[in-house]
């Protein structure tokens, strides 16, 4: 796994910064709308990527 992180570093890093950028977007658009499930869903997915961002910086 460290070897694939180590590989892939650059893009992952890329990413996630990507994905911390829109995600609360589309948090709002899903909060708007009403979707509970969507809202869990992409929660989970930012506190994944913000895991992964401190853990890996």
């Amino acid at each position: 796994m460290d070897s694939l992180l180590k590989k892939h570093s650059t893009i992952l890093k890329t990413t996630a910064l990507i994905l911390m950028l829109v995600i609360p977007f589309l948090l709002y658009a899903a909060a708007w709308h009403g979707s509970i499930l969507q809202v869990k869903l992409l929660i989970a997915i930012f506190v994944v990527n913000m895991l992964f961002v401190m853990k890996n910086g």
